[in-house]
């Protein structure tokens, strides 16, 4: 029995002796200190990681919403939106898109309605149209002179191609609204910028005093 036990004690012995002797050499390892500042890439205001594709505009881009900057004109940057064929076609046969032209200098402010936000009109708003009626919508959609910021931009009103005031306005978040749309995304072309937007933007009635 006493053999035993003094085995027993010896095997304790040595296991303590290792034990401590490990903590002893990882006590002495040198301890890295420094930042890998490579993976500490800032996330853009769009939710990404920082890089060129998208970037916020004007006084920073607070919402979230994805911002683009682009070589191309407006007119170009509308042609080539996906999912706004409705406004896209209108904006072409009304010859409102004939009339932006970049080489003639001047900054425009287009809002783009998505095709779905076309689908939610009650059936015949559009088609029900006159020519003329159809080209005030498109012009109501666009701001000539100025490169809007909706960011920036003071809520208030401001006058559209077709001679009436658009109202800015902010939602929940400062979420940058027009009239009842809401700004989903945002391109900055080389003479504008382009809004894409959740609703059409019907003018108002005219008064027939």
């Amino acid at each position: 029995m006493d053999t035993n036990k003094g085995v027993w004690t010896g095997l304790i012995v040595i296991v303590v002796i290792a034990a401590l002797g490990l903590w002893w050499l990882s006590s002495r390892q040198p301890v890295d200190t420094s930042t890998d500042i490579s993976t500490s890439t800032a996330t853009g205001a769009n939710g990404a990681a920082g890089g060129t594709g998208a970037t916020g505009a004007g006084t920073g881009n607070t919402t979230g919403r994805p911002v683009t900057n682009s070589n191309s004109d407006v007119a170009s940057i509308v042609a080539g939106l996906s999912g706004t064929s409705e406004f896209s076609a209108l904006f072409k046969s009304t010859g409102v898109a004939a009339t932006i032209v970049p080489q003639a200098g001047g900054k425009y402010t287009i809002f783009v309605p998505t095709n779905g936000a076309f689908s939610q009109l009650p059936a015949g708003t559009i088609s029900k149209m006159t020519s003329a009626e159809k080209k005030r919508l498109v012009q109501y959609h666009v701001v000539s002179g100025r490169a809007i910021d909706t960011n920036a931009q003071v809520a208030g009103q401001i006058q559209a191609l077709s001679g009436d005031a658009l109202n800015f306005s902010y939602g929940a978040n400062r979420i940058p609204m027009v009239n009842s749309s809401i700004v989903i995304a945002q391109y900055n072309g080389s003479n504008g910028t382009v809004y894409l937007i959740d609703n059409v933007l019907l003018p108002p009635a005219k008064s027939t005093i």
